[in-house]
């Protein structure tokens, strides 16, 4: 019915203002030529993995990857220890600009080789959910990698994200400029972990971990690194770790939020 209001709210103006002539008619169809060329631009750039520039939903984005991180990738996020979580963060510059990072993101170790790694990013209402895509994947296995999405036109205002699997929605307060990491703690996931001796690798005693510097922590039925503490700020995500006495002088960051996936 709304569909059918609008169309006829048009016709009467049409009729009433003796507008729609021609020229109209000719302009409908450079409108609909300019769209073609927007999305033609639009499916190059989806081609061209790296600086890949979308406008969707009026946000201008550009999407970039780390490459797979267990294969020597750049890691974009080289200020937070992540190794063992998967996270978002974020940053704003309080009238529009938006860079977002999604940290660990689990996907296929040889993406497509010719559209590579890609991401959209869709705004409904308040609600903005970014996704990765390797396309399809070439290789029986997997590993994590580090997704940026810097987004142009993104109003102030409070905003939920999106990214699959993290639980979410992610809440992020951008009524003015700010920072700020969402993360999860995906210890057990030998996939999460961003190689030997980090967070979350295989050990059989601390001295694997951390070149010595860690704790070699039993969970469930794994030895797993973490790291090691005195106090709960000295763990990498003290909001979701607890330093932790073994009832000797060596503490430990305790993880007390783990998604379980033994």
């Amino acid at each position: 019915m709304r569909t059918l209001f609008i169309i006829l709210s048009i016709l009467s103006l049409c009729v009433l203002s003796l507008a729609c002539d021609d020229d109209t008619e000719s302009n409908n169809v450079n409108n609909v030529n300019n769209v073609n060329n927007v999305n033609n631009v639009n499916n190059v750039n989806n081609v061209n993995n790296v600086n890949n520039t979308n406008n969707i939903n009026n946000l201008n984005l550009v999407f970039d990857d780390s490459g797979c991180k267990s294969n020597g990738g750049l890691k974009a996020m080289s200020d937070y220890a992540t190794s063992g979580f998967e996270c978002v963060y974020w940053e704003y510059d309080g009238t529009g600009a938006l860079s977002m990072v999604h940290i660990n993101a689990i996907y296929n170790c040889c993406p497509d080789e010719t559209l590579g790694m890609t991401g959209t990013a869709t705004l409904d209402g308040t609600t903005l959910t970014i996704t990765g895509s390797d396309n399809g994947g070439m290789c029986n296995c997997v590993c994590p990698y580090d997704l940026s999405y810097d987004l142009d036109g993104v109003a102030p205002g409070m905003y939920a994200v999106d990214s699959y699997p993290l639980a979410g929605p992610i809440v992020l307060d951008l009524e003015g400029a700010g920072e700020g990491i969402y993360c999860e703690d995906f210890l057990t996931d030998y996939n999460h972990n961003e190689g030997a001796g980090e967070r979350g690798y295989d050990c059989t005693d601390s001295t694997d971990c951390m070149s010595g510097e860690g704790y070699c922590l039993e969970e469930g039925t794994s030895n797993l690194c973490v790291n090691s503490c005195l106090v709960d700020d000295d763990c990498p995500m003290p909001t979701l770790e607890s330093c932790t006495s073994d009832g000797t002088d060596l503490g430990y960051c305790d993880p007390v939020t783990l998604v379980d996936t033994l």
